[in-house]
């Protein structure tokens, strides 16, 4: 309003002017005050959004990470598994050898010394009572 209508304007009218006014100012702040308490809110669920998305981020880095430990087990594992395989083969060719020189010295022996019987050794019994 321009300040020669305010001029001409009663006391009850200026009153009334600045009462309205008042009104509409609390009637703002009141509007201020929800929209701050909503901005808070939202606030609260977009750093709670935010936290799920780092923790998601750091589960499946954490995923990654033990599919990867994993993995590794697994290939020492394996290569665990073919040593012994190796071992016992290579076990298994020193028994094979160890037999063969075994049943010649055997043969040997046998052939050598015909004339000995062989000796049977019979388990001792035993009473059950």
């Amino acid at each position: 309003m321009a300040e020669k209508e305010l001029r001409r304007m009663s006391r009850t009218e200026l009153f009334e002017i600045i009462y309205a006014l008042q009104q509409n100012e609390c009637a703002l702040r009141e509007e201020i005050e929800r929209l701050q308490a909503r901005n808070d809110q939202l606030q609260a669920q977009l750093d709670d959004k935010l936290l799920r998305i780092e923790e998601s981020g750091s589960i499946a880095e954490a995923a990654l990470s033990l599919n990867h430990i994993f993995e590794s087990a697994d290939r020492a594992a394996w290569q665990y598994l073919m040593s012994v395989q190796a071992a016992n083969g290579a076990a298994e060719e020193i028994l094979g050898e160890a037999r063969r020189k075994a049943d010649a010295i055997l043969a040997e022996a046998r052939a050598k010394y015909p004339a000995q019987p062989e000796q049977e050794e019979k388990p001792e019994s035993q009473d059950v009572p």
